[in-house]
């Protein structure tokens, strides 16, 4: 049907709700899982997790589960996945800004990610094993690469006198679905080995801030960035969340990077023990 076979009323309708629809964060959901596909990851939208904290089910936007392993030929040994667990928030004209001063050893920024909890000491060992001090992560796992000044807090400015904390619960939000994802358990009882990475895709301009040595404000403007934050999940996980915030023009080094990582994951990631 052509716009010419609708009515006035129906592309009145048709326009206020294309209108309505610029304001919300739908349209950057979609975007952001059209990018992921055309990079050949596969992601669902709209997901679901278990709050930890509350025990209520609650939304996520975007999740991926990537194969670590060959499924097909585990021999008992428990699977393993690469999970990018994804917030979208649109506000074109409220530019989020990263404070810097977080500081976090290299093996730490690959030890402290969200896996398993049965894993965690292996995950442990694998990323001492690795050795990032010696052979950068922007090389081999770059989605785990925190940066030279990475932040410790965040904040969605409104440009107004509006209050609101938005950043503070789209972080706990997103650093809450990573932990429910890296603890689901498929695969018919065995315990899977997921390594959840939270990430927070924005449409707004990023801005990173620190201090000059006058103690001046510096404000830089930034496409991606990584926020090591102090906010445990809950009373029983206390390690650092560490959280990737990328603005939409970004989207497509993002997903290279993931498929990267990933990649290197399947090359030097040890067989787990079976889970059964």
């Amino acid at each position: 049907m052509s716009n010419d076979d609708i009515g006035p009323d129906e592309n009145s309708l048709t326009a206020k709700l294309q209108a309505w629809l610029a304001l919300q964060g739908y349209p950057l959901e979609m975007r952001v899982a059209r990018e992921f596909r055309k990079k050949g990851i596969r992601v669902t939208s709209s997901d679901c997790y278990m709050d930890i904290e509350s025990g209520d089910h609650r939304e996520i936007d975007v999740t991926a589960r990537i194969p670590l392993c060959d499924l097909a030929n585990l021999d008992g040994k428990a699977p393993s996945f690469l999970c990018p667990v994804i917030e979208c928030k649109s506000a074109p004209g409220k530019p989020w800004i990263l404070f810097e001063g977080a500081n976090l050893h290299p093996v730490a920024s690959v030890a402290q990610r969200f896996v398993l909890n049965a894993a965690q000491h292996h995950w442990g060992r694998y990323a001492r094993e690795i050795n990032p001090t010696e052979t950068p992560l922007a090389e081999i796992l770059p989605l785990f690469n925190i940066g030279d000044d990475p932040a410790y807090s965040a904040v969605r400015s409104s440009l107004g006198k509006n209050r609101e904390d938005a950043a503070y619960g789209t972080m706990t939000s997103v650093t809450k679905a990573a932990y429910a994802v890296a603890n689901m358990y498929p695969h018919k009882g065995n315990l899977a080995m997921h390594v959840a990475v939270p990430i927070i895709v924005v449409d707004s301009p990023v801005f990173s801030c620190k201090l000059s040595e006058s103690g001046e404000v510096i404000l830089e403007p930034i496409e991606r960035g990584t926020i090591v934050w102090k906010k445990g999940v809950s009373k029983e996980y206390s390690l650092h969340s560490i959280i990737t915030i990328v603005s939409e023009s970004a989207l497509p080094t993002l997903c290279d990077d993931i498929a990267k990582t990933a990649s290197h994951l399947r090359r030097s990631l040890p067989p787990w023990a079976s889970q059964r």
